[in-house]
């Protein structure tokens, strides 16, 4: 199959058309090597079939002295033609093909080659194909070009295949078809077929390699090994080309003369194209300038003023593979002595000329490495830790940089490469240190891409290993197991944690106040043995302070941040939004990819709950397409519910259950409880925006329920409030006082502002009717976490006035729900409160359609803007939530107020805009 070649595919077919319609033409199809000529033609004779007949023919470089070889290939099936062609024409074709002993002229053969083919298209139209016509003996085109070039109402369609580069096929006056590269989409979906198995960096790496060149793209993961291709061993410096690769790349190069391939050797060994540092490493640099300048007039490299390019970074590959290893190792020390002492490059050509260890070099390449990751280079980090480790003759330092340099490909999306180092590194050590080193690493990769249960032993293994002697590191590691717990929904483990901190501030005194901030949050995260007991020791005051201790924005370390919404739950929220945001700002600045989706989703996790879905529904979904990539499934599973669950509060039904299933398949078998329980938060959500409440108890009390499920010790807590509403709404009041009492044990409300609101709310449904108005006041007067929740409590609230036969307040608060409601997009939401005032006596348009000719003359892009300034917010803040530039939003804005008949913003603050154009911006 043929991909990503439609323009040229539908020029051929248009000529084979015509040839069916009598109408004769011919095209050259011009490119380099592998680049899908002889694709193009095999789908053309498919196409031909089969009502036109196909002559073929493949010029062969041994058979160009061969005089009418190839024309032999073309005519021998109409040989039994000869008979009926004019005798002298019938004659030159038999003395060519040795049918006759006489000579005969070549414009004759010509003409009979053209009545010969003209000929057999009265039977039927037909097409004359040569692949690799550069290489057509030169009597052969001669006589082939001759009749391509006298083309007329035959019904004689004919296409020759040239690769450039490679010979001389003179066409003049025959249309020519060049094929470039492939489109980068289309590279990727035949890599994808040809190296289903290899992972995102090593396809990433293919790709830029094969340059768009199809035979490269199906051959070059050929010469891989299946641990190159999963990421578990790195690649070369220049990726190893197999016997048909290195014979097309390496045969231009040997076209030049012996003396001009040492520089050319230098140049593919200069991975950056200095063209000063070759010159100075070549010696002689009039020497060296001619063999670059015949290199170039190959079509071999690119020579500017200051850099040497390859035309294809295959012909470097070719030309390194090709030299001995003598070659190259005298080829990097050269460029190594022409190198000054600071230049990183000289380090780099030091170590690929070492043979053996060398703790000099090592350590060279170790500070090296320390630079680059600190200035966010983790991959470069990674290779050049691997690097050092291999040279020094140390086995105890080589685990150590072993381990760093894992950690290092962990954070650039490496994770079977991490593993790997991780195995070498424990086969060299036991030392307590290193050893749990490595399980702080080994812990971090199983939890986002495995079994969280595991990940947890693993790290609290670690961590007695280091309990008395390194604190901080102890400390990291238990923060980072009761992540585990969290996500694997295993309390129990969280005193077992709490413990052995103990242990640890007894041993250790004056540590940091980054590790004594770890240690109040897991205290106070562990339940108490006691039932009856308050479970959570939290207070908000507390929390506040210490922020800022675990969450750095100069060195994010997000596998020791709390686990997706648990700021939310004690009372963080606002602090923990800021100090996210700032922390992963910091990780895509220094390219941290590993590090991404673990550290978006809890961001994305507190603007869900604050109502900001536009741009969590964007960050997730970056996120979500990096935790694929990468492998990692915890971070995946947490994404697509949390998705799944802003799908669901936009009326996005299909969508959210779509998510929610691909979520499921990803935690259920690897038990991430929270995610399993976000989930069905979502899909009980989904349930009652479309007026299902028995769906929705079900679904959610599966979340609340010992034993169920979706069970999860502490999401529950977010999941009550609704499994009250749903349970009243599905005429289970006694449920509904249930769900409200284990509310108000477990999370203790009262003393959270973020939950207050819905605790209230909930108090409300259920108080009888002398208490509810109090309550639902109340309720309104407490901050809410966004304006979805808020619209929520005025919606609840003005039906039980409509109920009560308050009539006036009702539409009030109705109206308040439409507008909160609208403000961040839920519809079905706002479709209900709009169903109440229809019931409360108001006469409404239908739902979705605007009230006035101007709001409804807005542009969806032009109405999330003027929601946003309805808010408050600035032009900045809104460009930073619709990834916008200032510029472009005032842009909009001066467009807009026309429209409205305004003249400033001030107008338009706390006004409730019509809702619509929901699928700008953040679509899912």
């Amino acid at each position: 199959m043929v991909l990503g070649r439609e323009r040229e595919r539908n020029e051929l077919a248009a000529l084979l058309d015509d040839a069916r319609e009598g109408r004769s033409r011919a095209l050259v199809v011009r490119g380099p090597a592998g680049i899908g000529k002889s694709t193009l033609l095999d789908d053309l004779v498919g196409a031909a079939q089969p009502d036109v007949r196909v002559l073929r023919a493949v010029g062969v470089e041994s058979e160009v002295e061969l005089p009418f070889a190839g024309l032999h290939q073309v005519l021998r099936p109409l040989l039994p033609g000869l008979e009926r062609l004019p005798a002298p024409q019938a004659g030159a074709l038999r003395a060519v093909f040795g049918l006759e002993t006489t000579s005969a002229d070549r414009f004759l053969v010509a003409l009979a080659v053209l009545t010969l083919l003209s000929d057999a298209c009265e039977e039927a139209p037909a097409l004359v194909l040569v692949d690799d016509a550069h290489w057509l003996d030169p009597a052969s085109a001669e006589a082939l070009v001759f009749v391509a070039r006298r083309l007329e109402a035959e019904g004689l369609a004919m296409v020759f295949a040239v690769r450039t580069g490679a010979g001389r096929f003179d066409a003049p006056g025959v249309p020519d078809l060049h094929l470039g590269p492939l489109p980068a989409e289309v590279a990727e979906r035949l890599l994808e077929r040809s190296a289903p198995e290899a992972v995102r960096s090593v396809r990433l790496r293919l790709l830029s390699e094969a340059g768009g060149n199809p035979l490269a793209l199906r051959e070059l993961p050929a010469a891989l090994d299946p641990d190159q291709l999963s990421g578990s061993a790195a690649l070369p410096e220049c990726l190893p080309l197999n016997d048909r690769l290195q014979q097309i790349y390496h045969s231009r190069r040997a076209e030049l003369p012996a003396h001009y391939s040492e520089v050319l050797l230098l140049a593919a060994v200069e991975n950056d194209g200095d063209l000063a540092a070759i010159l100075r490493a070549g010696g002689d640099p009039d020497a060296a300038i001619a063999g670059l300048s015949a290199a170039a007039a190959a079509g071999l490299i690119d020579l500017g003023e200051q850099r040497v390019l390859f035309t294809h970074p295959l012909i470097r590959s070719a030309t390194y593979q090709a030299a001995s290893l003598t070659e190259r190792r005298a080829a990097h020390l050269a460029l190594a002595h022409a190198m000054d002492e600071e230049d990183e490059r000289r380090v780099w050509h030091l170590a690929a000329a070492t043979i053996g260890t060398d703790d000099t070099v090592a350590g060279l390449m170790a500070t090296l490495a320390d630079r680059s990751r600190r200035a966010g280079g983790a991959t470069t980090a990674s290779r050049a830790l691997r690097r050092a480790a291999a040279l020094t003759s140390s086995p105890r330092v080589r685990a150590r940089w072993l381990i760093d340099a894992a950690e290092c490909a962990w954070t650039a999306a490496e994770p079977s490469q991490a593993t790997a180092l991780l195995d070498e590194a424990e086969s060299l050590t036991s030392t307590p240190e290193l050893r749990a080193r490595s399980a702080q690493v080994r812990g971090a990769i199983t939890h986002a891409s495995s079994d969280p249960a595991i990940a947890c032993r693993t790290l609290m293994d670690g961590a007695r290993l280091v309990l008395e002697s390194d604190a901080l590191l102890a400390g990291e590691m238990l923060v980072m197991a009761a992540r585990s717990a969290w996500v694997a929904n295993t309390p129990r483990q969280l005193g077992e944690i709490a413990v052995l901190l103990d242990r640890s501030d007894r041993a250790t005194s004056g540590v940091s106040d980054h590790f004594m901030a770890q240690l109040h949050w897991l205290r106070s995260l562990a339940p108490e043995e006691t039932p009856t007991a308050v479970p959570w020791s939290h207070t908000p005051q507390a929390s506040a302070a210490r922020v800022p201790a675990w969450l750095s924005s100069t060195d994010p370390k997000p596998w020791v941040w709390p686990p997706v919404f648990l700021p939310h739950l004690m009372g963080d929220t606002a602090t923990t939004l800021d100090a996210y945001q700032r922390a992963v700002d910091t990780l895509r600045r220094n390219g941290a990819v590993g590090a991404l989706p673990m550290s978006v989703a809890p961001l994305v996790a507190l603007q869900l709950i604050t109502g900001q879905w536009t741009v969590a529904a964007a960050n997730g979904a970056e996120a979500l397409f990096l935790a694929d990539e990468t492998g990692q499934l915890g971070a995946a599973s947490h994404l697509r519910a949390m998705l799944a669950w802003i799908a669901a509060a936009r009326g996005d039904s299909e969508r959210c259950r779509e998510l929610a299933a691909e979520s499921l398949a990803i935690s259920v078998p690897r038990r991430i409880a929270s995610s399993i329980a976000v989930s069905h938060w979502a899909l009980g959500l989904n349930a009652l925006a479309e007026r299902k409440a028995p769906t929705a108890a079900r679904l959610l009390r599966e979340v609340v329920t010992p034993g169920a499920p979706a069970e999860h010790f502490m999401m529950g807590w977010l999941v009550l409030p609704d499994l009250v509403e749903a349970s009243l709404r599905a005429g289970q009041v006694e449920e509904a006082r249930r769900a409200l009492k284990e509310f108000e044990y477990r999370a203790i409300p009262a003393r959270l502002p973020e939950l207050r609101a819905t605790w209230l709310r909930c108090r409300a449904l259920l108080a009888a009717d002398d208490e509810a108005d109090a309550l639902f006041g109340a309720a309104l007067d407490a901050p809410a976490a966004s304006a979805f929740d808020t619209g929520r409590t005025h919606l609840l609230y003005g039906e039980w006035l409509r109920r009560v036969r308050r009539i006036k307040d009702a539409r009030e608060h109705l109206h308040q729900a439409v507008s909160s409601f609208s403000l961040v997009g839920a519809e079905p939401w706002a479709d209900t409160a709009r169903h109440e005032l229809r019931a409360a006596g108001e006469l409404l348009e239908e739902p979705g359609t605007d009230t006035s000719e101007a709001w409804s003359a807005l542009t969806p892009r032009e109405r999330q803007i003027v929601r946003l300034v309805a808010q408050g917010m600035s032009n900045s803040d809104i460009a930073a939530q619709l990834f916008l530039s200032p510029r472009t939003v005032g842009y909009h804005l001066y467009k807009v107020f026309p429209k409205l008949g305004l003249t400033s913003r001030s107008q338009l603050h706390g006004r409730s805009v019509p809702p619509g154009g929901r699928s700008v911006g953040g679509a899912l």
